[in-house]
């Protein structure tokens, strides 16, 4: 996803350098910041895994063991590298030491929308060729080299597309370009920033691919676990009456061919496969405590491992809100939200009285009423179900009153309702009516003005009525208001706007010519 936004923003700043785009080049950098620093503490904690795999049979481990702390240490080299050359980019392009740029922050930064500095540290002499992004592209080449030595024949187990920098790079127009000049020139600070810690992401993820690949060669049926400790995995710890508590019950890091046993609160079970699905029903509400033993059989006979989960079993509760207000409007997209306490979205059916329903994400719905009379038909009822082992159960309901959307206002040149004045050249610029919904939260798909009248009251003197189909002025229209004068009066009438019920008509307005 942040990858997505570096995309989309790189984009735009080939349009404009907006405050906006600054700012988002900044949350996407402060978010890649966050990810690489997630990314490292997930790898080593892979590193210290292989590193128990490796104490508990060095023979067996060591070869590949070897591997990965060999890609360990070029990865911190060009990561570090990376890292290195984001203190030095700052510190050319703000003037600024070192030690002082490690400390500044993106929203500190002079010149955010600086081009030229960043574009001559990365891309240098043309005919030179000595910018930090050529030797960036050379490093990098060499670790995708190091990594395929690394893997041998796994290489296709791995993808390191992501890392590829002798791609075919082109412009906008088709001209072919190099990677260093794709990436990395006419772009201003924050945008490099950004890119150079995206990159950070793709090497850490490379890291953690081919690691992964190099511990899933050894074969894990060798290794001995020293900690054995029992799991209690519910699908969820929140259920509601007449649904049932479901959970797996197992012990981690445990030979899946165990044929083990349990006690749990009195009762005796038998698991496959190293584990034990256990179901009760839920016949009240209140706080659960599930409580016993599983039983291992081993070398030495049999060992036990206590456990304790708790659990709460809730009465049947349904949300369901509309997401502007309490009304939904007709022949409109209404946003509605509706979810039930306890259980799963994919266990929810919700259900609408008049129109449909239309699901739009996680517990997030769009209803649509249309064709309904709304004096006789004045609300809408939405259900929502829970579905389960046994059927449906309702878990609640909510009605919502049903309206018709308010007219919209009609206007030219921004003047509107009573009388306004207006300059002849603006109304003849104008050249015919607008039409928007004021102070409403929905979208009105297709809003338009289909048709309208106009008349010119001008020395005592009333035109008669000429008519125009949509929303333009007609050519005898505006011949007539070419012949207007200071204090004429301009009269629209009968004007009518396509609405999602069909045609409504608008009040009348008229403006003064100053």
């Amino acid at each position: 996803m942040i990858g997505m936004m570096y995309l989309v923003l790189t984009a735009m700043l080939a349009l404009n350098v907006s405050t906006e785009v600054l700012k988002s080049f900044i949350t996407v950098n402060d978010a890649m910041e966050k990810t690489n620093k997630d990314y490292t503490e997930r790898n080593e904690g892979l590193y210290a895994v292989f590193q128990r795999a490796y104490a508990a049979n060095e023979a067996k481990v060591a070869d590949q063991w070897n591997k990965a702390q060999q890609v360990r240490t070029r990865t911190a080299e060009l990561y570090d590298f990376i890292q290195q050359t984001k203190y030095e980019l700052i510190a050319k392009t703000e003037g600024v030491s070192i030690e002082e740029a490690k400390t500044l922050h993106p929203n500190d930064f002079s010149k955010q929308d600086n081009y030229d500095i960043p574009t001559n540290f990365f891309m240098g002499s043309e005919i030179l060729k000595d910018g930090r992004a050529y030797v960036l592209h050379d490093k990098i080449d060499e670790y995708v080299s190091f990594l395929q030595n690394i893997l041998g024949n796994d290489t296709s187990k791995v993808s390191l597309k992501a890392l590829d920098v002798n791609e075919d790079y082109r412009d906008a127009s088709g001209t072919p370009l190099s990677w260093e000049a794709f990436n990395f020139s006419h772009t201003i600070i924050v945008a490099d920033l950004a890119l150079l810690n995206r990159l950070q992401t793709t090497i850490r993820n490379t890291e953690s691919d081919v690691v992964s690949q190099l511990y899933s060669s050894v074969s894990e049926d060798d290794f001995k676990f020293d900690t054995i400790s029992a799991r209690v995995v519910p699908t969820t710890s929140n259920i509601v009456v007449g649904t049932d508590f479901e959970a797996d019950i197992f012990v981690a890091a445990f030979d899946s061919r165990s044929k083990i046993t349990a006690t749990i609160n009195g009762e005796k079970y038998e698991g496959e496969s190293g584990s034990i699905r256990y179901r009760i029903p839920a016949t009240s509400a209140g706080e659960k405590v599930l409580r016993g033993t599983i039983d291992v059989p081993g070398t030495f006979g049999v060992k036990s491992y206590p456990f304790e989960y708790t659990y709460h079993v809730n009465q049947p509760i349904a949300t369901v809100s509309a997401d502007a207000m309490n009304v939904f409007y007709l022949g409109i997209k209404n946003p509605v939200s509706a979810m039930a306490a306890g259980v799963a979205d994919k266990d929810i059916r919700v259900t609408i009285s008049e129109g449909t329903l239309e699901k739009t994400g996680p517990g997030q719905y769009t209803a649509l009423v249309k064709n309904v009379n709304v004096d006789k038909t004045k609300t809408v009822e939405i259900k929502v179900y829970a579905r389960n082992g046994q059927g449906e159960k309702l878990m609640g309901s909510k009605q919502f009153r049903l309206k018709r959307v308010p007219d919209p206002v009609a206007s030219i040149h921004g003047k509107e309702s009573g009388l306004k004045e207006i300059r002849k050249n603006e109304l003849l610029v104008a050249g015919g009516l607008d039409v928007e919904m004021k102070d409403f939260d929905f979208d009105v798909p297709d809003l338009k003005i289909v048709s309208f009248k106009v008349r010119l009251a001008q020395n005592g003197s009333l035109s008669s009525s000429m008519p125009s189909k949509g929303d333009k002025f007609s050519s005898e229209i505006v011949q007539m208001l070419q012949q207007s004068r200071r204090g004429n009066l301009v009269m629209f009438s009968d004007i009518v706007a396509q609405m999602p019920d069909g045609p409504r008509t608008l009040g009348d307005f008229t403006v003064s010519i100053e």
